[in-house]
């Protein structure tokens, strides 16, 4: 019994040390350039603080990727193209780019599987402009919409889920966009 005590203490204190980690990063990442754009992000469907904030860090400027595909190229979440004369054949995702952005997009991308059609709720007083947040409730939706159609059409979940992971960060980019041309 006085082991278990004593691991339920420890797990209690790494938690709180979890916490007041998890609150400097908020701090510091509301402090930082990226702020505005690390809140945007968030008004899609499966994209947290975490990916919001690794995301943002990761691109810097949104204005450097001229379209939604070389984003997903960027983070390893476009398909592998073997071609030789006239066939081009795709494979799984190339896996290039920034793993941790990559996994958080596929793991954000799985609410979309239990999903219901309810739109993210922004927390009160947050600084989003309408416009974003209305552009951040058309993505979620068009992403439960093509999951599903991927679904019905006989795709297994976790090529379905690597799909919508892709077209998440193209739609990250794009609130991301948005957010830095309304500040400009």
């Amino acid at each position: 019994m006085r082991a278990l005590a004593a691991l339920r203490n420890e797990v209690e204190a790494a938690d709180e040390t979890r916490g007041a980690l998890l609150a400097e990063y908020r701090a510091a990442v509301a402090a930082g350039p990226l702020s505005a754009e690390v809140e945007a992000l968030q008004s899609i469907k499966g994209c947290g603080f975490a990916l919001a904030a690794a995301f943002a860090s990761e691109v810097g400027d949104f204005s450097r990727f001229r379209s939604g595909r070389q984003v997903t190229a960027y983070f390893g979440l476009a398909p592998k193209q073997r071609s030789s004369a006239d066939s081009v054949r795709l494979g799984g995702i190339s896996g290039a780019g920034n793993a941790l952005v990559r996994k958080l997009a596929v793991e954000g991308s799985w609410c979309y599987a239990q999903a219901g059609h309810q739109p993210k709720l922004m927390p009160k007083g947050s600084g989003v402009p309408l416009e974003i947040r209305m552009h951040g409730r058309k993505g979620s939706e068009r992403l439960l919409r093509r999951r599903e159609e991927m679904i019905a059409r006989g795709m297994p979940q976790a090529k379905a889920n690597a799909a919508t992971a892709a077209e998440l960060v193209r739609w990250l980019w794009a609130l991301g966009t948005m957010c830095r041309e309304g500040a400009e």
